[in-house]
């Protein structure tokens, strides 16, 4: 049988109340050759069924059941299955407008060797709040650095609304990274971008992204999975900034958010109740963090609190012992007082 053009994968995990209105905006697509794969991770209600049915009845659906291990997982148990030219990922709470896959495919096959990437709309307690939006544009060895600074692409991480070539990923062995907890899906578009020619922005927003309350967006992983995202951030953008001769001053915004997830992510990490550490341990990991590491961050990070500014400013001058005192304590008192108002 002929592969189809386009491999949609949806990982699923317990969406019984979203997924069959997400599965039909897929069916009901203007573009219709492509295949469906539904990763159910673990699931504990009706998405099963709700899955199961779909592929019943239709043949373009396909589904996985399997143990919970994690979206990352079942992205990329999607793309060991993916036979499709180009490769799409929906997530199962979200829906796709008529027109979402044809307006893809359309500037992918006019711009194969490209990151395409397409705007959305963002939708809160079933109200739409605000539309994320691009402009038709390309962007190559010339003006990449102009995505930074006008869309902050880096800030567009997400692994919706993006189509990507099958041949390119397949060809550097790409996958989301599996021992990452957060901003997995950033690295994953990075790391493509860094092979790619360029990113070609399309306009419109034909992708609703529902806010669901209890969000992961906030939480914070462990130290090991926290500093492995921040030093593989930096490396892309650094990749990236060389490849496509991008100056720094189009990189502030960038360089903002690897500050970020250095201090209030990483070392963050070292205090917090689920993923504190031992003192020695603590102590250890800060002595690792070099010179160059604060002095970028306290050059970049210039949004930062107070208290991360204090933080910068004691493990500059090789303080550990008060750092890690002032930060445990700062958390302690937080946690204190979240106890009192409960």
């Amino acid at each position: 049988m002929k592969s189809p053009l386009l491999s949609i994968i949806v990982p699923v995990y317990n969406s019984e109340s979203y997924l069959e209105a997400c599965l039909t905006s897929i069916r009901n697509q203007t573009f219709s050759d492509y295949e469906v794969w539904l990763i159910d991770d673990g699931s504990k209600d009706a998405s099963i069924a709700i899955c199961d049915d779909f592929a019943d009845n239709d043949s373009r659906f396909h589904v996985i059941h399997k143990i919970n291990e994690g979206v990352s997982i079942a992205r990329n148990t999607g793309l060991k299955r993916a036979e499709g030219e180009w490769i799409c990922f929906i997530d199962s709470d979200d829906t796709i407008e008529p027109g979402y896959l044809e307006t893809l495919y359309n500037a992918g096959k006019e711009y194969p060797d490209y990151l395409i990437v397409q705007g959305y709309n963002e939708i809160e307690n079933n109200r739409f709040t605000k539309a994320r939006l691009f402009e038709d544009e390309l962007f190559d060895q010339t003006n990449l650095g102009q995505t930074f600074e006008k869309y902050n692409i880096n800030r567009c991480g997400f692994p919706f609304g993006k189509l990507y070539n099958h041949a390119l990923i397949q060809s550097i062995g790409l996958q989301f990274a599996e021992q990452i907890s957060y901003a997995e899906d950033v690295l994953f578009m990075l790391t493509y971008l860094a092979h790619a020619k360029g990113i070609k922005t399309v306009s419109g927003a034909n992708y609703n992204y529902f806010i669901l309350p209890g969000s992961l967006s906030k939480s914070i992983y462990n130290f090991e999975s926290e500093y492995a995202c921040y030093a593989r951030y930096n490396e892309l953008i650094q990749r990236i900034k060389q490849q496509f001769n991008i100056p720094d001053e189009s990189l502030h915004g960038a360089y903002h958010v690897i500050s970020e997830y250095l201090i209030r992510r990483a070392v963050g990490s070292l205090y917090q109740p689920k993923t504190r550490k031992p003192q020695k341990e603590r102590l250890a990991l800060l002595k690792r963090i070099s010179a160059a590491q604060i002095q970028f961050t306290e050059t970049y990070y210039t949004h930062a609190g107070w208290y991360h500014k204090i933080t910068l400013f004691l493990l500059s001058r090789k303080m550990y012992y008060l750092c890690d005192l002032f930060t445990g304590s700062l958390v302690n008192m937080r946690e204190l007082k979240n106890q009192l108002k409960h």
